[in-house]
């Protein structure tokens, strides 16, 4: 393996790369269980996974303060984590359990927590832009240093509720910060075949004026250092921001999807060279951290894991009877 060690990012503290290797081995280590459940049928409905952006859910999350809302999609488990969801929390809702987050009416990460400043995942892609944008404008309206970010792909550059979100977000300017999770498809759709600029940052900055940068999505340094810049440009007056993350997704669209449509070999040269969890766990060898205390951290990681299926295994299922709960408003209207 001739893994790429993340960057020298000065910025980042040692606290902060233990913590981000902690959250990228969390959401590394959980979805490979929740894939193996999966397989074994006792998962239902279906599992995405963010096999090889680990680091821009990490390096995102930990950028905001803890005043600050988001709106994570479906590859971004880590930033879950990063907001205080626990591996427990999240297997109920993948098991449908009663005291999942969404009370076992939905599943994989379609959930949020208010409490948190998490908003839920909303399948449609783009809908979470305009979202954003009018969380924002309330803070603006207020007066409050707070900053609302939400995740999106490429394929939502195809929908027309991104476009007009960030006008809005433009035209008001309000502190906003959209990431770009950039893994090279939309679904099976090579992004070349989306569009005919791929520099996701430069339409951004052309079409909207809104400032955007590109950083290297398998960094979880340069990821973090990089959006943190942009959440305070945006808490400080300065309007919306943008970040594109560059990647791949290591899996296909989902655990269905083989991923039979990408070259052959590209998501394994990938994961030898540029795998975000290994470059990170480089990054810390350099850093002076030993070999021990590096595996002692995996360690750590996975027993999270465990303990968090064990506890969700043995949460309750959803009675029936409150199967109209949360569907009617209750009197008086």
């Amino acid at each position: 393996m001739s893994i790429k060690p993340c960057a020298e990012a000065p910025s980042v503290d040692a606290h902060e790369r233990v913590e981000l290797f902690r959250l990228v081995l969390l959401q590394r280590l959980f979805e490979d269980r929740v894939m193996t459940l999966y397989r074994q049928g006792r998962v239902p409905g279906s599992v995405y996974t963010g096999r090889g952006q680990e680091a821009v859910a990490a390096g995102a999350g930990l950028a905001l303060g803890p005043d600050d809302i988001v709106a994570p999609l479906n590859r971004e488990l880590a930033c879950h984590f990063a907001r205080g969801a626990t591996t427990a929390d999240v297997f109920r809702n993948f098991f449908g359990k009663a005291t999942s987050p969404t009370f076992g009416r939905d599943g994989n990460l379609h959930f949020g927590a208010p409490e948190r400043g998490v908003f839920p995942l909303v399948s449609m892609l783009g809908d979470l832009v305009p979202l954003v944008a009018g969380a924002a404008l309330a803070f603006k309206r207020r007066g409050e240093r707070r900053v609302a970010m939400t995740f999106l792909g490429e394929g939502a550059f195809s929908v027309g509720d991104t476009h007009e979100g960030l006008n809005l977000a433009a035209v008001w300017q309000v502190p906003a910060v959209f990431v770009i999770q950039a893994n090279r498809y939309s679904y099976s759709t090579p992004v070349a075949r989306q569009m005919v600029n791929t520099n996701i940052a430069q339409r951004i900055y052309g079409g909207w004026s809104i400032p955007a940068e590109r950083v290297d999505g398998t960094d979880a340094l340069a990821v973090l250092d990089t959006v943190r810049a942009a959440v305070e440009r945006a808490r400080n007056g300065n309007g919306p921001q943008a970040v594109e993350a560059l990647s791949v997704r290591m899996h296909g669209h989902a655990a269905h999807d083989d991923a039979r449509y990408m070259p052959e070999g590209m998501r394994e040269e990938f994961a030898e060279s540029y795998d975000p969890v290994e470059r990170l766990a480089a990054r810390l060898a350099l850093d002076g951290f030993a070999p021990d205390a590096i595996q002692a951290m995996r360690e750590a990681a996975l027993a999270e894991v465990d303990a968090g299926l064990a506890e969700a295994e043995q949460a309750p299922a959803p009675d029936p009877a409150t199967l109209e709960d949360g569907v009617y408003a209750a009197p008086p209207f």
